[in-house]
């Protein structure tokens, strides 16, 4: 990944007859992976759940994460929490897998037979977290952006536009509501493909021991990003479901 996609061609021109668009393939099977993976550690825990006693340990580290944004929330958003908690619980957890699933040494795997190769099969592909792809990080700051509107009207009617569009302070919140996906979607991405391009450039330095390190340290970075992204979140539907907006 890091720019160089698995790609689909799609949207042919049948006139003539090049691609004018394409898939990331590569970007599609790896979010959905991370969303089966979610959903199959959920399902396998959920029957084994006991209401009594701390339960085994997936039960305490299901607990411990649902407790985690359950909190973040509540202090963001206040008393409406409760109806955006499964979104904002979607958007850590995604994220989250999305930044833990490209912290492995790949690499060691492109020297196997059959391997997918890019640029016409000169290069190697390589193994890269989905959210390195700008269109998964847009895509997740769009709902965040969405949600974030429908929120305020929710909230507060059509007095929420008035806020918006015919106050002293529009053009300013104009210009925030560009800027505050535009940075959720670009900080993500910026932050995760520096961690893969520091940890490719370890391995091909120092290829035992000290990639360990740097692994350990992606991952640390994966968990800020992911609270980073929802805490934001957060902080902009707090925003505008508040009583004095």
């Amino acid at each position: 990944m890091l720019g160089k996609n698995l790609p689909l061609s799609a949207f042919i021109d049948s006139t003539a007859g090049t691609p004018i668009g394409a898939i990331h393939v590569d970007t599609i099977a790896l979010s959905a992976v991370c969303m089966l993976g979610i959903l199959g550690y959920t399902s396998m825990v959920s029957r084994n759940l006991v209401l009594d006693g701390p339960g085994n340990k997936n039960q305490a580290v299901l607990e411990g994460v649902y407790n985690f944004i359950d909190d973040l929330a509540k202090g963001q958003i206040g008393p409406h929490y409760k109806t955006f908690f499964p979104l904002i619980a979607a958007i850590f957890i995604f994220v989250l897998m999305g930044n833990f699933v490209g912290v492995a040494p790949w690499k060691v795997f492109e020297f196997l037979p059959g391997w997918p190769h890019i640029d016409g099969g000169k290069e190697a592909f390589e193994v890269a977290s989905p959210t390195t792809d700008f269109n998964v990080t847009l895509a997740l700051a769009t709902i965040a952006w969405f949600t974030y509107l429908g929120s305020g009207f929710w909230k507060h009617g059509m007095g929420f536009a008035k806020t918006l569009f015919f106050s002293p302070m529009a053009p300013i919140e104009i210009l925030d509501m560009i800027i505050r996906p535009s940075t959720l979607a670009l900080r993500l991405m910026v932050v995760i493909t520096a961690d893969e391009l520091m940890r490719a450039a370890i391995l091909l330095i120092f290829p035992f021991f000290i990639p360990a390190g740097i692994m350990g340290f992606e991952l640390f970075i994966g968990i800020v990003q992911a609270f980073v992204f929802a805490l934001l979140t957060s902080i902009y539907i707090g925003l505008t479901v508040s009583e004095h907006h």
